[in-house]
């Protein structure tokens, strides 16, 4: 795996990872307040969501583990390196706000406050993967056909998961 390619993947997986926290939190607003089983869509949608982002992390350890060796990637390559740890950093965070709200049985104000801090920081782990996405994004239609190639083919194994 190539610099351009990497980005590819570091890109869907960054845009994918705060997509799915982002809407997991929207639906979780949207609950506060009420108990559970009252609002059974947006509960099956906030759900869905909050292990959506259990499975995104779980691509990109899948990603990282197979390439692992067989990459050198410069500027990111500690990026690269270092994702395993940060991975089950972040599971263990969003495992933990899985279990806040599995356990309570209703969507009061510190359920929500809880995951938002959970899901904040689980995004905080990946800040180097979101600004190299940030700057990968910056040039925008100049990016190479790998980079192009990489983010749809990690998109297309996430959207078959």
């Amino acid at each position: 795996m190539n610099e351009a390619q990497f980005l590819g993947c570091v890109s869907a997986f960054s845009d994918s990872l705060t997509g799915e926290l982002n809407a997991a939190l929207t639906f979780l607003r949207r609950l506060e307040g009420q108990r559970k089983g009252s609002a059974f869509a947006f509960e099956m949608t906030m759900d869905r969501h909050r292990y959506g982002a259990l499975i995104v992390l779980e691509r990109w350890a899948d990603l990282t583990r197979a390439f692992a060796g067989h990459v050198e990637l410069g500027i990111y390559q500690e990026l690269f390196d270092s994702a395993a740890p940060r991975v089950k950093e972040a599971g263990d965070v969003l495992e933990r706000a899985n279990n806040v709200v599995d356990a309570a049985d209703h969507y009061g104000p510190e359920v929500v406050e809880a995951c938002r801090m959970a899901f904040d920081r689980a995004a905080a782990i990946f800040e180097g993967e979101q600004a190299a996405a940030a700057r990968a994004a910056s040039l925008g239609p100049m990016q190479p056909e790998e980079f192009r190639e990489f983010r749809r083919v990690f998109l297309g194994d996430l959207g078959a998961r």
